[in-house]
């Protein structure tokens, strides 16, 4: 089994402890640092790289999705998870354009910090599910096409008619994880109940 070497860039100390206490509970990560600042960042990094670096968006003087590019740069290999307190519309970040690995609101529980975890392990961009996203006017195929890899994955236990509940244990996942998973495949594919979104997806 493969360990992943963690770091943590956040000045909330109490936020990177309870990160901290998530890591300590599975055997897959390790916690390598964890820094306060932009500059103790870089010096930690520099002693000691890691596998994922989960970087606080906003560590003034620095903003976190500006350093994305001089970090991938300097190690390519390293995945990089953006924490926030803010949706990426409130600070004008177009997802498609989006240069990390992840994308995790603060305000987001375990769960879907172990997910993330897992998809960066397997090379999966991941976006918080909590992510409000801007309504497009586009068809159903271009919806279809935006569709992440997990939500695919419960569209089609879905169709086997699994309820939130069996899917949730089939993924490992929470009921309220599975049920935000589903509010915004239905937001992406105009669907109102489970009648209409097998009929969309099946092109009927």
């Amino acid at each position: 089994m493969k360990i992943y070497n963690i770091g943590i860039t956040d000045d909330h100390l109490l936020f990177a402890q309870g990160i901290s206490n998530i890591i300590a509970n599975r055997s897959d990560l390790h916690l390598t640092f964890v820094a306060s600042s932009m500059p103790e960042m870089f010096e930690l990094l520099a002693q000691e790289p890691v596998d994922f670096l989960l970087l606080d968006i906003n560590l003034p003087p620095y903003n976190g999705l500006e350093l994305l590019a001089q970090l991938k740069q300097e190690d390519k290999k390293m995945k990089i998870m953006i924490l926030s307190m803010y949706q990426p519309a409130d600070i004008g970040l177009d997802l498609t354009s989006f240069k990390g690995d992840a994308y995790v609101l603060k305000i987001s529980g375990k769960d879907i910090l172990e997910e993330a975890f897992d998809a960066m392990s397997k090379g999966i961009l991941y976006f918080d599910p909590n992510i409000i996203r801007k309504p497009m006017q586009e068809d159903a195929f271009t919806h279809q096409l935006r569709l992440t890899k997990r939500e695919k994955e419960i569209i089609s236990l879905i169709a086997l008619g699994k309820t939130s509940k069996e899917i949730a244990a089939l993924l490992f996942l929470s009921e309220l994880t599975i049920k935000t998973h589903r509010k915004n495949i239905s937001e992406k594919l105009g669907t109102k109940n489970v009648v209409d979104l097998l009929a969309k997806i099946s092109g009927k």
